[in-house]
């Protein structure tokens, strides 16, 4: 799977439902993602931190491009469930 190869770094917020990430913030493997997606967790919103151009040629379906340097300038997030779980991603390199 295409997105489990570029899922390389991801950060985890908000994840109530985790008792391992009892700060809220954390990590989350590539098969817990998916595993995720695969169920159509409610409230997952995942943000692609990477370039557009990067989000243009492969992304996981469903994504928001928020390019880092874009965060840095607006760092207003869409708007999400007060609840929302929100997955971050990049290529490692970003």
């Amino acid at each position: 799977m295409k997105y489990l190869r570029m899922l390389l770094f991801v950060l985890f917020l908000a994840a109530p439902s985790f008792p391992a990430f009892g700060s809220g913030v954390g990590d989350v493997t590539s098969l817990q993602l998916k595993a995720m997606i695969d169920r159509n967790e409610p409230g997952l919103v995942l943000i692609d931190s990477r370039s557009l151009n990067q989000y243009e040629e492969a992304h996981i379906k469903g994504a928001i491009s928020i390019p880092l340097e874009e965060m840095g300038q607006n760092p207003e997030l869409p708007k999400a469930r007060k609840d929302a779980r929100l997955v971050f991603y990049c290529s490692g390199n970003t």
